[in-house]
């Protein structure tokens, strides 16, 4: 049974996210680090859905609704900062879409958010970052095979899926950008 306060709860979440997101844009700061606000944000976020589950279990079509399920995943995207909180959901994910219990598309972009954050090519080719002052596609791991992992997760070819013109805009210092994101992996615990 859908129970709405995911919907209700998690909704204010997100809110709350994108507005500091929109503070942080207009004042042209976004692309450059990893802003203490936003990550307060993010942090506080998590915290709040890990309680949710705690009480409720893991937000899955059945419980949380599909807009509950996509609410919940933007505050587990977000959650960058807490690597055992993200890999933990994933690890309910995939127990979740082994039972038809979840959007698989939303499982794919997790999984390549965590691997970017190891150092690891991603697997379904949803992650885009800053590379030579463009925007592109991290690396992924075996590339031959990726419409056909995608496929396997109902996501279209990669070739029919443009890199999106976002609002953001490539970093100042592109190689202050790459020791602090170095420094970050290691303090937050993705890399040693």
């Amino acid at each position: 049974m859908i129970d709405p306060v995911w919907e209700e709860k998690l909704s204010f979440l997100v809110q709350q996210d994108h507005a500091m997101r929109e503070v942080l844009l207009q004042k042209g700061i976004l692309g450059d680090t990893y802003h203490p606000e936003m990550e307060k944000i993010h942090l506080s976020n998590a915290k709040k859905l890990q309680s949710m589950i705690e009480k409720m279990g893991f937000p899955v079509l059945s419980n949380a609704g599909e807009k509950g399920v996509r609410l919940s995943w933007l505050i587990i995207q977000h959650a960058i900062s807490w690597p055992d909180f993200m890999k933990e959901c994933l690890t309910q994910m995939r127990l979740a879409a082994a039972q038809h219990d979840y959007l698989l598309e939303l499982l794919a972009y997790t999984d390549d958010r965590i691997a970017f954050f190891e150092d690891r090519p991603q697997l379904y080719g949803t992650n885009l970052d800053w590379i030579a002052g463009e925007l592109k596609r991290t690396p992924i791991a075996d590339p031959a095979f990726l419409d056909q992992r995608r496929k396997s997760l109902g996501l279209p070819p990669i070739s029919r899926v443009p890199i999106p013109a976002g609002e953001e805009r490539p970093p100042k210092d592109p190689e202050k950008k790459l020791r602090e994101f170095k420094e970050w992996q290691r303090r937050v615990g993705w890399i040693p």
